[in-house]
């Protein structure tokens, strides 16, 4: 599958600038619990720090408390949302456009942690989305199942899109999504979906 072929950990890095972090990330084909794990291993730090040294008003420290917002909360629900839907809304499009119109001086911005740290807590995460292709590939032959006794159900159609979306299977995904629309999935009214 090219959803696990393509999770290769990043070349260690001499110091980790956001910019740099965040497209590791994106090699990661870093998922919302991925960034989760960063944005609070990582960037929480350095926001507190920048808060503290540079204020709460300074550009780094007020685009670090977007971005981490985005890591910890906002990449989840524009997934859940159905914002994500189409082939090329994948994790890197979705990270791209987190740090899209962001300052040099953020973006260039170099994380206070150790080198070795970032890069201990990179391995971690490439291990973690190992293991999250396995789980969902077991969730999904369930649903699948689901799917096959109640092939009309929209939500059914919903999950199985965030499923695929979480395998690396986007065209797949973006079907699975436009089924769902048809049957009259809607976000406002979507049942509840935890990933």
């Amino acid at each position: 599958m090219a959803g696990e072929n393509s999770i290769q950990l990043p070349v260690r890095r001499k110091e980790y600038a956001v910019k740099s972090l965040m497209s590791d990330l994106k090699k990661i084909r870093a998922t919302p619990s991925v960034t989760d794990f960063i944005g609070s291993q990582c960037i929480y730090n350095e926001w507190s720090l920048c808060e503290r040294d540079l204020g709460d008003d300074h550009p780094v420290t007020s685009h670090l408390a977007e971005l981490l917002d985005f890591m910890q909360h906002g990449y989840e629900i524009q997934l859940v949302s159905g914002e994500f839907w189409r082939t090329k809304d994948t994790p890197a499009a979705a990270i791209n456009a987190a740090l899209r119109g962001r300052p040099t001086e953020f973006l260039t911005h170099v994380i206070d942690r150790p080198a070795v740290y970032i890069y201990g807590l990179l391995e971690q995460a490439v291990a973690f989305r190992k293991s999250e292709l396995e789980e969902y590939k077991r969730i999904e032959s369930g649903v699948r199942t689901e799917l096959e006794s109640d092939p009309d159900n929209p939500h059914l159609w919903n999950k199985i899109r965030l499923i695929l979306w979480l395998l690396g299977q986007y065209k797949e995904s973006s079907e699975a999504f436009q089924k769902a629309k048809r049957l009259g999935w809607d976000a406002s009214s979507a049942e509840f979906v935890a990933l």
